[in-house]
C-alpha cells in the first residue's frame, strides 16, 4: 500500500499545473544511443525524434512520449527483427532546451530458423510447373534460413510467394495461411506460408466497349494472346500499355473476368475512353540554340476512316524553320509501326545557310525498354558558305537506330544508363552523289549519390566514313557546341572552319560529367565539365572544353534547366537553356 500512497504525498505538495502552464512550448533536444544500424531507424519514425521541432510541444505532450517510448521502439525494432530490446531513458530539465536522453540495447537479432511454403490446390497434378515454382521460389525468398528477420522482407516474401502464381495461369491465387512464430528464448523465428493457387484459367473471347469514333482493328491488331492460351497476366499488361500510349486513347483498361465454376475460361474485357479525332496547338518559346520560336501543331487521329494518323507541323525560329507532315500506320499485328513523312527545314547556323528536303519511310518498334528503328530516306540539299559557296548534294539513305533506357525514372532519373546506336549510309550512283558510311553512339550514365544526389555521364562517338565529304548531306556529318553539348560555346559553332563558316566535319567527339545535388524542394544545383569537338579526321580532331554552374527545375512538365559555363579556350561565357532530360 505504501508504494499507491507515496505517488499522492507528492503531488499533494506540487500542485498539478494549470491549463496555461501545460500549453507553454517546452523545448528539447534528443540524444540517442543505439546501435549504428539502428540508429537512422529511430531517429526518423521514432515519435520523439519526429517532434522535437514542434514549436506547439509541452512538458505534459513530452512526458507522455518519454513514457511509450520503450514500446514504441520495441514496435519499431521489432521490424528489423530485434524482439527483446531494452531501453532507458532520461529527461534532464536543469538546462535549456531539456535534453531528453534515449539509451537502446537492442540485444540479440532473431534469426529465421526454418523456412516452409506450402502450394496447395489445382496446381499439385502440374508436377513440372510445381518444380519450376519450387525452384524459382528458393532462388527469390528474401529470408532464407540464418538471416535476420526483417517485417519488410517478411512481407515481400509473402507477396512474392503469390505472385508467382498470379503472374500465370492461376489469377485467384491466394494467401491462407502465413505465421511468424517467434521463440524469444532462442532468438529465432519460423515461417509459414500457404498459397491456394485456385483454378487454372485460360482466355476467353476479347470483348471491347467504348468505341465510336475508331476503327476496332485498332484493337484486334495488337492482342497478341489466342483465345484458348493460358492466362499470363504480362499479356495484359502489355496491351494496355501499348493502346494507352496510342493517341486515340484517354483511357485505357484491360481486365478478365474469373469464373468461380467450370469451365475456367476468363473472358477479356477492353474498355476504352476514346480523345477528339483533331488537335490543334501551338506554342511560344525560347532556345538559347535557335533563338525565339513560335509553333503551329495540326494532328487528325482517323484519317480515312482506318485510325491513321495524319500530323504536320510548323516551326518558326530565329536560326531554324522547318514545316514537316507524315502519316503514322499504327502497329500491325507483327509489333511494328509505319510511317510516312516529309519535311523542309532551313537553317542559318554559324555562317552556314541550308535548306534541306526530305522524304521518307520508317519501320519501328518499342519492345520493354528498347525502340528499333530502319528509315529509308531520300533527302536534298542546298548549301551555301558565308563567301558564296554553293553545293546541292543529295542522298538515297538506310537507317539502323537501337535506344535501350535502362533507368529507374523518365522524368528525373537518378540510377541507370541510356545507349544510343546508329549506323547508316548511302551509294553513290544510287540516287547519291557520295558514298557514305556513318556510324554514331551516344551513352549517358546516371550514378546516384548519398539520398537525393546523382552524377551524370555523357559520351559521345562519330565517324562519317567517305573520301569525300563535301558531297555529304550536312545531317550525315558533325557539328557540336550548345546546351545539350559543349556548353560555354555557340549552338553548333565547334566544327571545320571554311569559307568564314563553321561546316560539319567526318569525326566527334564529346564527353561531359555533371554532380547534382538537391537546393531547395523541386530545385537542384548542378556543377558540370564538358570537353569535345569535331575534326575532318581523327589526327586533326581538337576538344575544347566547356565548365560551369547551373540549375534545374524538377517541374510537373519535364526538368527545365538553366546554366551558366565559360568556354576554355574561347574564353567567354555564355547561358543554356533546355527542357527535358538529355538521352
Amino acid at each position: 500500500m505504501l508504494v499507491l500512497v507515496l505517488p499522492v504525498l507528492v503531488r499533494a505538495e506540487e500542485p498539478p499545473a494549470t491549463e496555461t502552464e501545460q500549453s507553454v512550448y517546452f523545448p528539447y533536444v534528443l540524444n540517442i544511443e543505439a546501435p549504428d544500424e539502428l540508429q537512422g531507424l529511430l531517429e526518423k519514425h521514432l515519435d520523439l525524434s519526429r517532434l522535437k521541432t514542434e514549436k506547439r510541444m509541452t512538458r505534459e505532450q513530452l512526458t507522455r512520449m518519454i513514457d511509450n517510448a520503450s514500446e514504441a521502439v520495441a514496435g519499431l525494432l521489432a521490424t528489423e527483427g530485434y524482439f527483446s530490446p531494452t531501453v532507458k531513458t532520461k529527461l534532464d530539465e536543469s538546462v535549456v532546451p531539456a535534453i531528453v536522453s534515449l539509451e537502446v540495447d537492442a540485444g540479440k537479432p532473431t534469426l529465421v530458423r526454418s523456412v516452409d511454403v506450402n502450394y496447395l490446390g489445382d496446381i499439385i497434378p502440374d508436377e513440372v510447373r510445381m518444380k519450376r515454382l519450387e525452384e524459382r521460389q528458393e532462388q527469390t525468398w528474401p529470408l532464407p534460413k540464418g538471416s535476420v528477420f526483417r517485417q519488410s522482407a517478411w512481407d515481400s516474401g509473402k507477396r512474392g510467394a503469390v505472385s508467382l502464381l498470379l503472374n500465370r495461369r492461376y489469377p485467384a491465387a491466394k494467401l491462407v495461411r502465413t505465421e511468424a512464430n517467434v521463440d524469444p528464448e532462442a532468438h529465432a523465428v519460423d515461417l509459414v506460408v500457404d498459397v491456394e493457387s485456385g483454378p487454372a484459367y485460360f482466355y476467353g473471347p476479347v470483348s471491347i466497349t467504348g468505341l465510336s469514333r475508331y476503327p476496332e482493328k485498332l484493337v484486334r491488331n495488337n492482342v497478341k494472346f489466342a483465345e484458348g492460351a493460358e492466362y499470363r497476366r504480362n499479356d495484359l499488361l502489355e496491351l494496355q500499355t501499348y493502346l494507352q500510349n496510342l493517341p486515340h486513347f484517354s483511357l485505357v483498361l484491360v481486365d478478365v473476368d474469373l469464373p468461380a465454376k467450370p469451365p475456367f475460361i476468363a473472358p477479356v474485357k477492353v474498355t476504352l475512353q476514346e480523345a477528339p479525332m483533331s488537335k490543334i496547338s501551338t506554342g511560344l518559346g525560347f532556345s538559347s540554340n535557335t533563338g525565339a520560336r513560335g509553333s503551329f501543331d495540326y494532328r487528325y487521329l482517323n484519317l480515312m476512316d482506318r485510325g491513321w494518323v495524319l500530323d504536320s507541323g510548323l516551326s518558326l525560329e530565329q536560326k531554324e524553320q522547318s514545316f514537316n507532315t507524315g502519316i503514322t500506320f499504327p502497329r500491325f499485328a507483327s509489333g511494328y509501326e509505319h510511317r510516312v513523312y516529309g519535311s523542309f527545314v532551313r537553317e542559318d547556323i554559324q555562317g552556314l545557310t541550308t535548306s534541306t528536303w526530305k522524304t521518307g519511310v520508317s519501320r519501328s518498334s518499342t519492345e520493354k525498354n528498347i525502340d528499333r528503328l530502319i528509315a529509308i530516306e531520300y533527302q536534298m540539299e542546298r548549301r551555301e558558305l558565308n563567301d558564296g559557296s554553293i553545293s546541292d548534294p543529295q542522298s538515297l539513305t538506310a537507317k539502323y537506330q537501337w535506344v535501350r533506357r535502362d533507368v529507374d525514372r523518365i522524368r528525373n532519373p537518378r540510377s541507370g544508363n541510356v545507349i544510343t546506336l546508329e549506323g547508316g549510309g548511302a551509294l553513290k550512283g544510287l540516287l547519291s552523289d557520295e558514298s557514305f558510311v556513318r556510324l554514331y553512339g551516344r551513352g549517358v550514365q546516371f550514378w546516384p549519390v548519398g539520398e537525393k544526389s546523382v552524377v551524370v555521364g555523357r559520351l559521345e562517338l562519330g565517324d562519317t566514313f567517305t573520301k569525300e565529304s563535301f558531297n555529304v548531306p550536312t545531317d550525315w556529318l558533325f557539328r557540336t557546341g550548345g546546351s545539350s553539348s559543349v556548353r560555354g560555346y555557340d549552338y553548333q559553332s565547334l566544327g571545320l572552319s571554311l569559307g568564314g563558316s563553321v561546316i560539319p566535319g567526318r569525326v566527334m567527339a564529346v564527353s561531359s560529367i555533371e554532380f547534382q545535388t538537391p537546393v531547395y524542394k523541386d530545385w537542384l544545383g548542378a556543377v558540370f565539365v564538358d570537353h569535345g569537338g569535331v575534326g575532318d579526321q581523327w589526327k586533326d580532331w581538337r576538344g575544347s572544353t566547356g565548365a560551369g554552374l547551373g540549375t534545374r527545375w524538377v517541374s510537373p512538365v519535364g526538368v527545365i534547366g538553366l546554366d551558366v559555363a565559360r568556354g576554355v579556350e574561347a574564353k567567354q561565357f555564355r547561358v543554356h537553356f533546355s527542357m527535358g532530360v538529355t538521352f
